[in-house]
């Protein structure tokens, strides 16, 4: 309480009443206007009490439509009477007894229910709503509610004979033009699968909607929870948030999908469709926003709106999610960053096996013109300039000039490994190296290094690592065609970052493109050279740090038709005698790749 500006003379304390409690209760049902937000709080009420199966039953009535929801759980209340539990739900609105239940127990039956204003959302469903409770046998007990009315009636009436079972039906007569339209079997199944996702995956419950206004297969309508797509986030599935429960984690990165969003859920139950809305905790920013990132947070101590159950109230437990957030962000960049290392050597594959592909046959075809040399002895060292295939080199003179040399690096913020994507056949030895850079791109050397080879033993591979450097080394029997995982992490100070690499174990590492002819692409970083490519023994060297490679390098078919120009240069000056043809075809490239810059 904020500290009084002025000492009072006289005061008294004093308690809070409303003018007139109908007024309020009327209040919080009309602040509930979705009726299939109304019908997922009456099912979550058959989730909370432990139901097994649910039926959702949409009818006709006369004139009208019913809709009726039946579940097989423990029932309302179900140590009281039945008339005195439907009696306290009547005269409690706005008091759950669900609150009164201990933390582990809350989590252990995925307990949702906060106020104990869910059942007047079916104002916005209908106009009449009857409780039928019955447990352990005995007289089934009605509770009958009126829409805007402070009136209820309680009663009971003789069960058939023969049945003893536990049951809960909710039955909503006289529904609303209105909510009849969202309300269809199809729409509400697809509604509720997204709505209810956590708690109907946990609880294992069976939700069916038999919908008799429907027709063909409309009218039997299974709810299957909703199922992310995309590359899941290898993350802890638990963030712990101090004081509180954890939380539950689960993302996924669904590339080329604009309008991805990660839904915020509490106790299994949906109360935020895109955590990036939520401007207030100042979730409005990377990584959470613009990176196409999917899937659920789910944190049961959340304090929802009771009327809506939309949005999370800016309160202690939601400061402490928030908190607990910030820590997992770098967790999600560099996953994301891994992820990003796959795609990229996974389109390196393909622009490779796309540009062999592309010139299929052409010694055959183009007789006057000559394929590069490339190596074919067993070692891959047919001269001494042999480099390993996919290995980036630096430039002639040093490469990165030392920190010393330059303008001082800035703080760490990314690594990359060197070759992306690693071949290495049994028996071989293969060298990658790791880079660790500021934002500006330069280079950073007093980074410590990190080498991670989870796989390595059933790739049949070891690794020794030297700083910035590692080694791999295949075993003779090293199983061909095995991909693995090759991660680094770099730490510098309080700052941490990571990459991924992909490792692969070939049969010969020269053997195809003696076949073809055609070598793979050795990326090279010469910033101040104005040369595009070159062949220099057995390598076929691709300046990355070229402005025309830059403006290529994340679309894929413009970078296939960019290396088709380069190697097609490098054919053409090969097989020619002329001094001057080099010049010219450099000037050609450059007309070729400022059109690629202009084509879509």
């Amino acid at each position: 309480m904020a500290k009084p500006t002025k000492a009072l003379e006289k005061s008294a304390q004093i308690e809070l009443e409303p003018a007139d409690p109908f007024e309020l209760i009327r209040w919080l049902a009309r602040s509930q206007p979705d009726p299939r937000k109304a019908v997922a709080e009456l099912v979550q009420n058959s989730l909370d009490a432990g139901a097994e199966n649910i039926t959702l039953e949409r009818s006709r009535m006369g004139s009208g439509v019913v809709l009726k929801i039946r579940d097989d759980g423990e029932g309302v209340l179900p140590k009281m009477a039945r008339t005195e539990a439907l009696r306290y739900l009547a005269s409690n609105i706005g008091h759950s007894h669900k609150m009164s239940l201990d933390p582990g127990e809350r989590a252990r039956r995925v307990v949702a229910g906060q106020y104990g204003v869910g059942l007047l959302g079916f104002w916005s469903i209908g106009h009449r709503m009857e409780i039928h409770s019955r447990v352990s046998g005995g007289n089934i007990a009605v509770l009958r509610m009126l829409e805007d009315s402070p009136a209820a009636e309680v009663g009971t009436y003789p069960a058939p004979k023969g049945t003893s079972k536990t049951f809960t039906e909710v039955v909503i007569s006289e529904v609303h033009a209105t909510a009849r339209r969202v309300l269809s079997g199809r729409r509400l199944a697809a509604y509720l699968a997204t709505e209810l996702r956590g708690q109907l995956t946990r609880s294992g419950a069976n939700l069916v909607i038999e919908d008799r206004l429907a027709r063909g297969d409309g009218r039997h309508v299974q709810v299957v929870p909703h199922r992310f797509t995309g590359e899941r986030l290898e993350l802890p599935t638990e963030l712990a948030v101090p004081g509180y429960r954890p939380a539950r984690v689960e993302l996924y990165l669904t590339r080329g999908d604009a309008g991805a969003s990660i839904e915020l859920s509490c106790a299994g139950t949906r109360v935020v469709d895109d955590i990036a809305t939520l401007d207030v905790l100042g979730l409005d920013q990377s990584p959470w926003t613009g990176s196409e990132l999917s899937g659920v947070i789910d944190f049961p101590d959340f304090t929802i709106p009771p009327g809506t159950r939309r949005g999370v109230a800016p309160n202690d437990a939601a400061l402490a999610f928030l908190e607990a957030l910030g820590g997992m962000t770098p967790k999600v960049l560099a996953e994301l960053a891994r992820l990003d290392t796959l795609h990229r050597a996974e389109l390196d594959r393909q622009v490779v096996k796309e540009l062999r592909n592309a010139l299929r046959g052409f010694d055959d075809r183009v007789r006057d013109l000559s394929l590069p040399e490339i190596a074919t002895d067993e070692d891959g060292e047919a001269s001494g300039e042999t480099v390993p295939p996919g290995m980036p080199l630096e430039e002639d003179g040093g490469g990165d000039a030392s920190e010393s040399e330059q303008e001082p690096p800035g703080p760490l913020h990314a690594v990359s490994v060197r070759p992306a994507f690693a071949r290495i056949s049994p028996g071989a030895t293969r060298s990658v190296r790791a880079r660790a850079r500021d934002e500006e791109g330069r280079p950073i050397r007093r980074a410590s290094f990190e080498w991670r080879l989870p796989d390595a033993e059933d790739a049949g591979l070891s690794i020794e690592t030297h700083g910035a450097r590692a080694v791999l080394t295949a075993d003779e029997d090293a199983p061909i065609g095995k991909q693995v995982a090759l991660m680094v992490v770099a730490t510098l100070g309080d700052e941490t970052v990571a990459d991924i690499a992909a490792v692969e174990i070939v049969e010969d590492k020269h053997e195809v493109y003696s076949k073809l002819g055609i070598p793979e692409p050795v990326l090279v970083s010469a910033p101040a050279a104005s040369w595009r490519s070159r062949l220099r023994g057995f390598a076929w060297e691709i300046n990355e740090a070229h402005p025309d490679y830059i403006r290529v390098k994340e679309h894929g078919r413009r970078r296939l038709r960019y290396l088709i120009a380069l190697l097609a240069k490098e054919i053409v000056i090969g097989s020619s005698r002329r001094d001057d043809v080099a010049e010219l075809l450099e000037s050609m490239v450059q007309v070729i790749a400022h059109a690629e810059s202009n084509l879509r």
